[in-house]
């Protein structure tokens, strides 16, 4: 077969439902240099694993069984599981399924194989890798390869954030993990400045859209609406705590007690009550760029 490029630094983790599928795989990429390969059989083991581990390269099947793994992928990007949400993910799909290939794109995959998986395809996608890698697009509900046409028409465009691309650096002959933890952290600061931004914008979008359906629904159609609010609001917080960004945090505190009074109140809310998320929120973007920092620490 015959690798352009050098893998024996690259440390993957093989994650598939089918033993032998999963052993032939292995075997394969350790015949072809990637000797720090290891396999997972099951899905609370492969969290185990992120949760403990710091691979560089991610091959897991997604399915609509027990193995979907859309989720964990999800967490590795938002940074809420392992250390390094920039790891390479192939997702090896069964079968073409659109809402499969939705599931994996919306996660926030680098690439998708289709059924079968032949070692050769996957090592074809690798020597792609040295090649380059997509910038990261940020938004308030995703985080990965910028490759999506959903901008809100009249919303400004997202940011993008060039990350690391451990295949790339390994494959060069680079073994030094502290210079390349040094990027994933560079890279941790930009996706976390920008992912405050976004939640901000959200902030803004979703209290407008509250008062709107307040008037025209009443109070029971506004719940969801209100819950995406006060989880855009408890994300914020938490990526902005320990930054320069102490006025936003104080006034998210407020719109996020507000939004905690009318998801716990059973009593329709008066229409002058809601009208404060708006001003809370406009008072938060607002507090952002009072005093805007080029990095901020990664949480």
């Amino acid at each position: 077969m015959g690798l352009k490029w050098g893998y024996d630094a690259l440390r993957t983790l093989v994650a598939l439902p089918d033993p032998a599928t999963r052993r032939t795989l292995r075997k394969t990429l350790q015949a072809e240099g990637l000797m720090h390969c290891r396999e997972v059989a099951e899905m609370p083991a492969l969290a185990d694993h992120l949760a403990r581990g710091e691979p560089d390269l991610l091959i897991v099947a997604l399915d609509e069984q027990n193995w979907d793994s859309s989720g964990l992928i999800r967490e590795i990007r938002q940074g809420t599981i392992g250390k390094n949400p920039f790891m390479m993910v192939i997702v090896l799909l069964q079968t073409p399924s659109p809402v499969l290939v939705t599931r994996a794109v919306d996660a926030g995959t680098d690439d998708l194989l289709l059924a079968p998986w032949l070692g050769r395809l996957v090592l074809d996608r690798l020597d792609n890798f040295v090649q380059g890698r997509k910038p990261f697009l940020i938004t308030h509900d995703y985080i990965g390869p910028e490759r999506r046409a959903f901008y809100r028409e009249g919303s400004p465009t997202p940011q993008t954030v060039q990350v690391p691309n451990p295949v790339q650096w390994l494959s060069a002959g680079n073994d030094d993990r502290a210079a390349y933890r040094k990027q994933v952290t560079q890279a941790l600061e930009a996706v976390n400045l920008n992912k405050i931004k976004s939640c901000g914008g959200q902030l803004r979008f979703l209290a407008d859209r509250t008062v709107e359906v307040f008037s025209q629904s009443g109070h029971a159609a506004i719940v969801p609406i209100v819950r995406a609010l006060l989880d855009s609001a408890d994300e914020m917080a938490r990526r902005a705590a320990n930054t320069d960004f102490a006025p936003a945090i104080e006034l998210t505190a407020s719109l996020r007690g507000l939004c905690q009074r009318l998801l716990r109140e059973e009593r329709a809310p008066r229409p002058d009550v809601v009208a404060v998320l708006p001003v809370l929120a406009e008072a938060v973007f607002s507090a952002m760029y009072w005093h805007e920092k080029d990095a901020l620490p990664a949480v």
